[in-house]
């Protein structure tokens, strides 16, 4: 079963939402614009891989875990997925690749071939070994039960070649494309077969890692070298995407297009919430939104259902816990 479901990570919803508010002009609109198009294209990868684990996902015995981030040591390291099972864990790193891999065994580096131009990276087995590592010390850490650690490099992208030096037995065992995972699933089933723990470790182990899972908070504005003031304020048409929406009778209108809405108010806050405070004034939302009424904002804020802290012209409407999972 999935206990922890994939959803757009925070840092990608925060350039999004910065790409949407700065004019095409800006300095920086370029490098975050290429930056949206890489983690977009990661983050599709991650989400490919879910089909394939449509069968796994409703079996019991499978704990499924997307975007895990844990704390160890005052720093943090993350998983693409993780599966549990009573006899074994399994790391999942993916990568969302195009053109021909090569695994170079002796320096321990990734090198892309795309439209001619060679590329270098980092070792994605490397890479999620390391996670292995840190995954055992996070558990003994938390004094969890020990349980065998599997890991493996998915490639999401089906034409994709993978290649590496005759003999490498590292590549063909710890890399894969999306299509082997679940017969790879099954083989590392087959050799783990004696469970390692009872059904309450399980849930017990589950429950850390959602209670210990953190996610990235990144000062997005601070990362670009850009001030708020350099933001595009307004509520932007959910249809045509055009920026300010006047709202007139209780209902936001867009100039541009005509389109109408009741509430695109929301995916307004939500970028304030991802690019400027996780909490809003009033005053602030109004200007945000560019309402006139206090009255109006107030009721908007209201209806959101939004935690609240202080009174009157010092309420606080604060980002509500996982609204960005």
């Amino acid at each position: 079963m999935i206990v922890k479901e994939r959803n757009p990570p925070r840092i990608l919803q925060q350039i999004r939402a910065l790409k949407s508010r700065i004019p095409s002009h800006h300095p920086q609109f370029t490098e975050i614009s290429r930056n949206e198009t890489r983690r977009s294209s990661g983050f599709k990868g991650e989400e490919s891989l879910d089909y394939f684990f449509t069968d796994l996902a409703t079996e019991k015995d499978y704990f499924i875990f997307h975007d895990l981030r844990l704390s160890l040591n005052n720093t943090f390291f993350q998983m693409d997925t993780l599966i549990m099972t009573r006899c074994f864990l399994l790391i999942i790193e993916v990568k969302n690749m195009a053109g021909t891999l090569y695994f170079d065994p002796v320096f321990k580096q990734l090198i892309r071939t795309l439209n001619g131009r060679e590329e270098g990276f980092f070792d994605p087995i490397a890479q999620v070994e390391r996670q292995k590592m840190q995954l055992t010390r996070w558990m003994n850490l938390h004094q969890l039960p020990p349980i065998p650690i599997e890991f493996m490099v998915v490639i999401s992208n089906p034409s994709t070649i993978i290649r590496t030096e005759p003999g490498n037995s590292a590549v063909p065992q710890r890399v894969a494309h999306i299509h082997q995972v679940p017969e790879r699933i099954k083989t590392i089933r087959s050799t783990y077969s004696e469970e390692k723990m009872t059904l309450a470790e399980q849930k017990r182990i589950s429950h850390y890692l959602i209670k210990y899972h953190t996610p990235s908070d990144i000062n997005i504005l601070k990362m670009y070298q850009i001030t708020e003031a350099d933001l595009i304020a307004g509520v932007h048409c959910p249809s045509c995407r055009a920026i300010p929406m006047q709202r007139t009778n209780g209902t936001w209108h867009c100039p541009s297009c005509g389109c109408k809405s009741k509430n695109a108010h929301v995916q307004a806050l939500h970028d304030y919430f991802l690019l400027i405070c996780p909490a809003i004034t009033n005053e602030e939302f109004r200007k945000w939104t560019y309402l006139k009424s206090s009255k109006t904002a107030y009721e908007l804020l209201q209806k959101m259902n939004l935690p609240v802290s202080g009174n009157n012209r010092r309420r606080l409407y604060h980002q509500p816990i996982g609204f960005d999972k």
